[in-house]
């Protein structure tokens, strides 16, 4: 009885450190794709159905975004180029990330296409947009 015990214990000990090397594997591989993810936060101004998407792109050149509209999708697309890279002798030292990044944001048909305007400030892309004249909010008088 003691050596299936044994048994079951070690194969139970294997469970759970298969368990455990794969969480830490999932969290390596999460963190390193959540890198390359550009940060973005989204505001709306309720009195005016207006909409902010503020995306951080630090480092990235404004000529290396592209903004598009695909079926219901709003698409932030930008390249991070390599710069600063140092090689010696003795050492080589690159820290800053580099590559391409891309964000998708789904728009609602109550938004209107037309209204949406893209800029770029101090690292930060700026993107604005409305809701179709129809469906905003309006104030009704009563008589």
């Amino acid at each position: 009885m003691s050596d299936i015990k044994q048994e079951v214990q070690k194969v139970e000990q294997k469970l759970e450190e298969g368990v455990v090397e794969t969480a830490k594997k999932f969290k390596e591989v999460f963190s390193n794709v959540a890198s390359h993810l550009p940060l973005a936060n989204l505001s709306r101004n309720r009195q005016k159905d207006t909409f902010t998407i503020e995306v951080d792109l630090p480092g990235v050149k404004k000529e290396d975004i592209n903004v598009s509209v695909e079926d219901n999708y709003l698409i932030v697309s930008a390249e991070r180029k390599m710069k600063e890279e140092v090689k010696e002798d003795d050492y080589y030292l690159m820290e800053s990330a580099f590559g391409k990044y891309t964000r998708s944001f789904y728009l609602p048909d109550d938004i209107d296409r037309d209204s949406i305007d893209a800029r770029y400030e101090n690292g930060r892309l700026i993107i604005t947009f409305e809701k179709v004249a129809s469906k905003k909010r309006r104030d009704i008088a009563v008589k």
